[in-house]
């Protein structure tokens, strides 16, 4: 018990002074609704002295190969190489800035060229009840509440004074361990934890908006809508560009509106129902 006093005023002592320390979760998560296989990513949950970001690992080394490309060709003035362009996006790409009134953005492509931003403010109710387990070092408590169609279960530690965790999760006194829906759809699970020397900034712009700009501003039913309507026709707009142009061009357009359709049913069983 000793040890883990001591271990959580250390942890403590370095949030205060540490630009940002990251949490590090696996998410294990079934894809296709009423699957009975899994799938595994590994998240990061950044937190700062003011906010936090949490987003999936393979963004972050998606986003920094075609940033460093773009600022290459920029600082070269040629084009920007065509194998950075062609590295394959990571199948979950959003970025959730959670800051301290309760308020968060979240950032997410639709399909590769339409990136958009909403605000949203969870308000979650939670349920703590006197249930404690331990989960790896960590002494935790129960707590339940119900958010985006589904129940959810998790498990905070008191030990880590931060009211944060995965995804649009928070509020908790303790950082969440663990949490999961009661379908076992999502699971989010606690696996590391390190301090970094850089500021929580460095990691809030993917590389479009490093080469664009910002984030389109969007409502979430209007980003939902959108999805809606990207995940029946998801090369509807490209093609009505190219119609009755090229048709070799068109054929592609097609395979890539087959392989687009197959990955979409795939990977239809969302967070929020």
């Amino acid at each position: 018990m000793r040890n883990v006093i001591i271990g959580s005023l250390l942890l403590i002592f370095s949030l205060a002074n540490a630009q940002v320390h990251r949490f590090y979760y696996e998410l294990t998560y079934k894809p296709t609704k009423n699957s009975i296989t899994t799938e595994k990513e590994m998240m990061v949950l950044d937190v700062g002295k003011d906010e936090s970001l949490f987003m999936p690992y393979k963004q972050l080394d998606y986003d920094s190969t075609l940033t460093a490309g773009i600022r290459k060709a920029q600082e070269m003035g040629t084009d920007v190489d065509a194998t950075f362009m062609t590295k394959k996006p990571p199948v979950i790409s959003y970025r959730i800035n959670k800051l301290k009134n309760g308020k968060l953005r979240y950032k997410d492509f639709i399909g590769m060229s339409e990136y958009y931003v909403y605000e949203e403010n969870p308000n979650l109710k939670w349920q703590i009840s006197s249930e404690k387990e331990k989960i790896g070092v960590y002494n935790t408590q129960k707590a339940t509440t119900e958010f985006g169609g589904r129940q959810w279960t998790a498990w905070f530690t008191p030990e880590i004074p931060i009211q944060d965790g995965p995804y649009k999760f928070s509020g908790l006194p303790g950082l969440i361990v663990k949490i999961e829906d009661a379908g076992q759809n999502y699971l989010w699970t606690l696996e590391a934890n390190k301090k970094l020397n850089q500021n929580i900034d460095t990691n809030k712009l993917n590389y479009l908006e490093f080469q664009m700009g910002e984030a389109k501003k969007i409502s979430k039913d209007g980003f939902v809508k959108r999805m809606s309507e990207y995940r029946k026709n998801p090369m509807g707009q490209m093609s009505q560009w190219y119609e009755d142009k090229d048709a070799e061009l068109m054929k592609k357009l097609k395979e890539q509106e087959t392989r687009e359709k197959q990955k979409l049913n795939h990977y239809n069983n969302p967070v929020e129902l």
